[in-house]
């Protein structure tokens, strides 16, 4: 079995290990019901139901909002992470 630790930087005074658990546990729910919900649209649409697929596409949209909303947690890691090491971040190209 794969433990997530190995892919998770923790190499700040106070690592919020759960935090990046619970956003990498929500990008994945989120991208897994966007494709499913995609996968139904165009079946729906294929069999001539536009309704329904009109419905699962919106459905695709919300789950991709709620994927980018877990991803920035993951991001916002990084780019504090970089400032940290003395790169540019993008508050300073600003």
């Amino acid at each position: 079995m794969v433990s997530l630790d190995d892919y998770i930087d923790d190499d700040g005074d106070e690592p919020d290990t759960a935090a990046d658990f619970a956003a990498l546990k929500g990008c994945l729910k989120a991208l897994a019901d966007a494709i499913a919900s995609t996968n139904l649209a165009v079946i729906n649409g294929a069999q001539g139901d536009v309704g329904a697929a009109t419905q699962r596409v919106q459905a695709s949209i919300g789950a991709l909002k709620r994927f980018h909303d877990a991803f920035k947690i993951l991001e916002a890691g990084t780019e504090e992470d970089e400032g940290e090491d003395g790169q540019a971040t993008d508050e300073d190209d600003a």
